[in-house]
């Protein structure tokens, strides 16, 4: 469950398509930031409060802290886990994160129209996704297998694809893309032989 070759490479293999990627570069960071919008209109009153040292540190940081409710939560297990699978791309992650939440809170509680835009953009990147499974991949999205680690790894996927982009570990990007097209031919291959008569 804590190795990033492993939790990578599965969901990889559902993503080997570049159109489909490409749509998911796009559409996973909108159901992300759509979502703590979301959540946040569901609960927009603080549920805890920070402890001292984090509520210090969050004073040096521009702009407006958190809300500290379930978003906050979330997005705080989101950069935990990613950290444990890899420390650098991790810690890389987390600030593009603090901003997601921030950014989408704001949003949510600021706009009176935030529900109606909320709600259609989460809509439109899931339909989105479900092209791109559906026309492009040709195979059904990995979350139907394992929703929570679909959804969890998601935008860890597409932050990692653009660092690899950028050359990040190049020998790990090889390693995983040699697993994820093993995973994929040895998926065809089963598929093929599920429609051959007997």
């Amino acid at each position: 469950m804590f190795d990033i070759r492993s939790e990578f490479s599965k969901y990889g293999e559902y993503h080997a398509n570049r159109i489909n990627i490409a749509i998911h570069m796009v559409f996973v960071p909108t159901i992300l930031w759509t979502s703590m919008g979301l959540v946040t209109l569901a609960q927009p009153h603080a549920l805890f409060e920070f402890p001292t040292p984090i509520s210090a540190l969050l004073s040096h940081i521009p702009g407006s802290p958190p809300v500290a409710n379930t978003a906050t939560l979330i997005i705080t297990a989101f950069a935990a886990f990613y950290i444990v699978l890899d420390q650098i791309a991790g810690l890389l992650a987390t600030p593009v994160l603090y901003g997601f939440l921030v950014s989408a809170q704001q949003y949510a509680l600021s706009s009176p129209a935030s529900l109606q835009y909320l709600l259609a953009l989460f809509a439109i990147a899931w339909v989105a996704q479900f092209i791109g499974h559906g026309v492009f991949e040709r195979r059904a999205p990995a979350l139907l297998d394992n929703l929570m680690q679909a959804l969890v790894m998601a935008p860890f996927f597409v932050f990692l694809e653009v660092l690899f982009a950028l050359g990040y570990r190049p020998s790990l990007h090889r390693e995983l893309r040699n697993e994820i097209g093993s995973r994929v031919l040895a998926f065809r291959r089963a598929a093929k032989n599920a429609v051959k008569p007997n």
